[in-house]
């Protein structure tokens, strides 16, 4: 591990950081003076305190809706299930009419509680604290309601399930270099790459998830070759003496035409040539994922290159 001192901090890398802990995902709530519903996606949500009962969120300075957050009256944190990445990632994007055809109810405070959520909290403002680029909102919890349905989690950059087991976020969250990849199927084919130097096959990989808009890990190597995928759920997470690896398997959105002149291509189930792949623990993954396609039955795997568990995705 690489110490860093203050005056050598990359904004990207601190946020990477960051990112190692392993969090829940919110969509914080409110309206604005004329009424009409504003939200935005968050993972800085904290409780802070039981008597009284108050809870904190963050929200970017330069976030379109911080000012509409900062005069209003309250809001509330809806903490998201497994099943809405969709909201998360709606609710993360800009310039968009983020309530549109969207199911909601108005807390007694007025904020918008979103149908399906995990947990809710209504709350009315307690205190705002000036924090660098960001505000804190310490709100007051005026009327809350949960279940016992799994929520979404977030680590390094990627959704994550927190119905599947400790030991995996374990995994994920622990120090040492990571491997990412991903399985990317399309109408009975999977993305390889072939290495630039020995011409074998392996899975599209990178040191990150990174971000497909600045180029930067996985997402930012696939984007770079015309591909943009969702990364709805890891697949394998495993480990060997020297580093970890995981595995999402990946949806594809869109592709380019330019695609079948780069280095990342989409080979045949059936015509996969398994020698080329030097990997033995790869070529059973793949094998599996096979057979698991075609029953429409997937299972996650957690361990190390010999030995592990599975676990129904």
């Amino acid at each position: 591990m690489t110490d860093t001192n203050e005056l050598e901090f990359d904004g990207r890398d601190l946020r990477r950081a960051f990112g190692n802990f392993a969090t829940g995902v919110t969509v914080v709530t409110t309206l604005d003076a004329a009424g009409k519903p504003c939200g935005f996606t968050a993972n800085s949500f904290t409780s802070v305190s039981i008597d009284p009962p108050l809870l904190l969120v963050s929200i970017a300075r330069t976030a379109f809706g911080c000012e509409v957050f900062t005069a209003s009256q309250g809001f509330a944190v809806n903490i998201l299930a497994r099943s809405q990445r969709e909201l998360s990632n709606r609710f993360a994007a800009a310039g968009t009419d983020k309530f549109a055809n969207l199911n909601w109810r108005a807390a007694a405070k007025g904020s918008p509680i979103l149908d399906g959520v995990v947990a809710w909290f209504d709350c009315s403002h307690h205190e705002q604290v000036d924090a660098g680029d960001h505000i804190i909102l310490i709100g007051r919890v005026r009327q809350y309601a949960y279940n016992t349905d799994t929520p979404l989690g977030f680590c390094r950059g990627a959704y994550v399930s927190f119905g599947l087991t400790p030991k995996m976020l374990q995994m994920l969250s622990s120090p040492g270099h990571l491997q990412v990849g991903a399985i990317i199927e399309s109408n009975g084919k999977i993305l390889l790459e072939h290495h630039p130097e020995n011409g074998s096959l392996l899975l599209p990989a990178a040191d990150s998830v990174g971000d497909a808009a600045s180029g930067e890990g996985l997402l930012g190597k696939l984007a770079s070759a015309g591909i943009e995928v969702d990364l709805p759920f890891i697949y394998a997470v495993f480990h060997d003496e020297a580093q970890r690896f995981v595995f999402y398997l990946g949806e594809l959105l869109s592709i380019s035409d330019a695609i079948e002149t780069r280095q990342l291509r989409f080979h045949e189930f059936d015509n996969i040539t398994w020698e080329e792949i030097n990997n033995p623990w790869i070529i059973s993954m793949l094998e599996r994922f096979i057979r698991e396609k075609r029953l429409g039955n997937y299972q996650v795997y957690i361990g190390d290159q010999h030995h592990g568990e599975f676990h129904p995705a």
